[in-house]
């Protein structure tokens, strides 16, 4: 088993001198300190002996702290090796004390104690998993259990900050929760600080849970000095903010479509959603003014890129080509060629004196098949100064598509003055978009102009002026769909326009009939995400380059601290992610009405939050009979539970489900889907162990000895699947007989998902 990503990062950390602040530990007995790492103590207490700022006025030593350390947690015997480190900051300072085992397996508890008070303010343990105890299937403890475990480890830490603090939605780490060997579940809690009734969440308690084996493998306090914190007293009202947010800060009505690689057809939404350049509405809890945290780095439109073409190959005899091939080379014959795309980029752009054409390429869009692009770029013929221009002409019209000139800022900008306002460029900008694209030009709304700053140069109190990023968005049916539009630089010594990118994707657009308002999206967000009064450190802006406070300040203001959404279905107002999928609040139960009362309720429960199971309507339908697709997608989600794209395309929802389930081993690669087809208990019995990976030794049907009374109906093929499903528990016979053709219930299938898993 590898050992984590946190593990790793822990151990980089470690390597460049400092330690992470998530740490973590479990156990509570005693652990006796052995000769080496007595030398290890006194050899790091040598070095840091002579230097104060190593710990050496510290009010608790480093033997001390290693004491507490040994006091709150057992340390295990195959850490032999032990490091220390002291860390200190004008608000604290920490003992960072590290054992290890030495060779290739690894494994490590770090502690950090601080050096003032002698508090545990963060640990970390990780162990390689026992040969032979390696994790599968479901975890042992549920989150309800690990809850416990984290607040029984608070409470004997710090039990009076414990009560300062309020359990917040968390985000868990569950692996596929398969058969196989998986990687640990983590339960992660976090406790946000509260100060005179004030949420402030940059301070707070972390507890991790490994809920494989019910040991706290993480923990983090942080905890700051509040003097300079205003008082606890808004001057907004909460009906007030909530007033402003519906009336001042309201979602927009947007086009979105879910980020989809390959050419993958996905449907475009219409959502509600923040402005692209405001990731949360912040409202001064005392004015009730917006307050805009931070500014967000502008990024212009994406087109696509793919592989180079252009190489001529000559072939003696005919291959006979793939269908798939055959389309691509009839799709070739239809674009422009390298000349003629060549021609309509310099009649587009200028090329500057004593550049050279220095590559050229065909290009694949990575998101839509149909969009090819000649990409061309030139350089300085003479390589006496760098620079460089990059054009891309769209293959099968010949518009153009982007242009990049390259400069060298350091050079080009020493002495430049600005000549052109901000006006002035966007009136360059507009007139360069509607020679190139007049009739989309009326189809873009202007949307924004940022002045660019150039490098901070010597005897220059503040960077001058390079450049003004304007950006257009395209409207579709009077809606914005950020996704599309353009986006041109103009130069403000020269007026000249350095970049240009134009995106505009062919796709069918829903009409906005039938959605719900955007007052009602406003209160749809404050449903979802209430907004609460709270402190946060806020990095405001303060002049026109965007620049922030030097040092952040605490600010008393109205936000949403729960809010896991990214925006709203237009149509029903179901909270979606950043993929437009629907979201389940993190750390929720998830319950299905019809499920009240019902034999398999635990089961179904436990599949759906472990997201085997996806609740979509509110609804299980447990008795209804189910399908071989929804099986199938069952099983897979074991294994993978990233489908990819949202559903709702041309593509059936099913069909990814069919590949990734050929690829584990479930289905037989090529075998034919027949997703409606109720599943009978035989058929679960082939799909369950060969989800098991017992695919060989269930085919070997002759070497069983089948014994139930109706084993005359079970399929020929499928004996060996049913003796073993019946062996291991996964299907239990009824009366000795296995009814093999009995149709299951979706109850009865996650009954069977649920002892596969356990079945380890």
């Amino acid at each position: 088993m590898k050992r984590s990503w946190t593990a790793g990062v822990v151990l980089l950390s470690l390597v460049l001198g400092f330690f992470c602040i998530a740490r973590s530990v479990a156990g509570a007995e005693l652990a006796p300190v052995d000769g080496k790492r007595e030398r290890a103590i006194e050899t790091n207490a040598a070095v840091n002996g002579g230097n104060a700022g190593n710990g050496e006025q510290a009010a608790i030593s480093l033997e001390q702290a290693i004491q507490i350390a040994r006091e709150a947690f057992k340390i295990p015997a195959e850490l032999d090796q032990f490091t220390t480190g002291f860390t200190h900051s004008e608000q604290n300072s920490f003992w960072d004390l590290r054992w290890y085992r030495s060779g290739m397996e690894g494994g490590e508890l770090s502690v950090r104690v601080n050096s003032d008070t002698g508090e545990i303010w963060s640990m970390y343990k990780w162990l390689p998993p026992v040969a032979g105890a390696e994790y599968r299937g479901l975890p042992a403890y549920t989150r309800e259990k690990a809850q416990a475990v984290a607040e029984s480890f608070i409470q004997k830490l710090h039990p009076e900050r414990f009560k300062e603090t309020v359990l917040q939605q968390g985000r868990d780490y569950i692996p596929p929760l398969s058969f196989k060997e998986r990687g640990a579940v983590e339960y992660n809690f976090n406790y946000a600080r509260v100060i005179g009734g004030m949420l402030y969440q940059a301070n707070g308690i972390n507890v991790t849970v490994n809920g494989d084996t019910g040991e706290v493998i993480r923990f983090d306090l942080n905890w700051e000095d509040t003097k300079d914190f205003p008082p606890p007293v808004t001057k907004i009202s909460l009906p007030q903010a909530r007033q402003i947010f519906i009336t001042e800060a309201a979602p927009e009505l947007n086009y979105f479509r879910p980020y989809a690689p390959y050419g993958m057809d996905v449907p475009v939404k219409l959502v509600y959603r923040q402005p692209e350049n405001r990731r949360q509405v912040l409202i001064d809890a005392l004015t009730g003014k917006l307050l805009n945290e931070e500014m967000e780095n502008y990024y212009g439109f994406g087109a696509g890129g793919g592989a180079d073409a252009g190489a001529v190959y000559s072939l003696e005899e005919s291959i006979q080509l793939t269908p798939a091939e055959e389309v691509a080379v009839d799709e070739l014959k239809n674009l422009l060629t390298r000349e003629k795309a060549l021609e309509k980029a310099k009649s587009a752009v200028e090329i500057p004196a004593g550049y050279v054409l220095s590559s050229s390429r065909l290009e694949q869009d990575y998101m839509f098949k149909k969009n090819k692009y000649w990409n061309f770029y030139w350089q300085p013929g003479d390589n006496s100064s760098s620079g460089g221009l990059n054009v891309t002409i769209d293959a099968v019209n010949g518009d153009l598509i982007a242009f990049r000139f390259y400069e060298d800022i350091y050079e080009d900008y020493k002495e430049q003055e600005v000549k052109y306002s901000e006006e002035e460029a966007r009136r360059i900008a507009e007139e360069f978009i509607k020679k190139n694209q007049p009739a989309r030009w009326g189809q873009v709304l202007f949307e924004s102009v940022q002045p660019m700053p150039g490098p901070v140069l010597p005897l220059r109190e503040e960077p001058v002026i390079r450049s003004y990023a304007i950006k257009y968005t395209r409207l579709v049916n009077d809606v914005k769909f950020p996704a599309n539009g353009f986006y041109v630089e103009v130069n403000s010594a020269t007026g000249k326009i350095t970049s240009y990118q134009m995106t505009w994707w062919d796709l069918v657009f829903p009409k906005p009939e039938g959605i719900i308002s955007r007052e009602e999206a406003a209160r749809k967000y404050l449903e979802e995400a209430p907004l609460k009064a709270g402190y946060l450190r806020l990095w405001l802006q303060e002049n026109y380059w965007g620049k922030p406070d030097q040092e952040g300040k605490i600010h008393l203001v109205y936000y949403q601290p729960n809010l896991n959404f990214e925006m709203l279905d237009a149509f029903t107002g179901q909270t979606l992610n950043g993929q437009g999928q629907p979201v389940q609040p993190e750390g929720a139960k998830v319950e299905f009405s019809d499920m009240e009362g019902h034999p398999a309720r635990e089961a179904v429960e436990l599949l759906a939050a472990a997201g085997i199971v996806v609740k979509d309507s509110g609804y299980f339908r447990p008795d209804d009979v189910v399908t071989q697709a929804e099986l199938i997608a069952m099983l897979v989600r074991c294994f993978d539970q990233s489908t990819g794209v949202a559903p709702g395309g041309e593509e059936p929802w099913y069909q990814i489900y069919y590949e990734k389930a050929a690829r584990i081993g479930i289905i037989q690669a090529g075998e034919k889907p027949d997703p409606e087809a109720p599943v009978n208990r035989e058929t679960l019995a082939r799909l369950v162990i060969h989800s098991m990976g017992l695919y060989k030794a269930a085919s070997l049907s002759d070497i069983y000895v089948v014994d139930f009374q109706d084993a005359q109906d079970i399929s020929g093929h499928l004996k060996g699947h049913a003796v073993l499903s019946a062996a291991l528990g996964l299907i239990e016979p009824v009366e000795g007989r296995f009814d093999p053709k009995g149709l299951v219930s979706r109850a009865e299938a996650a009954e069977t998902i649920v002892r596969f898993l356990k079945n380890s």
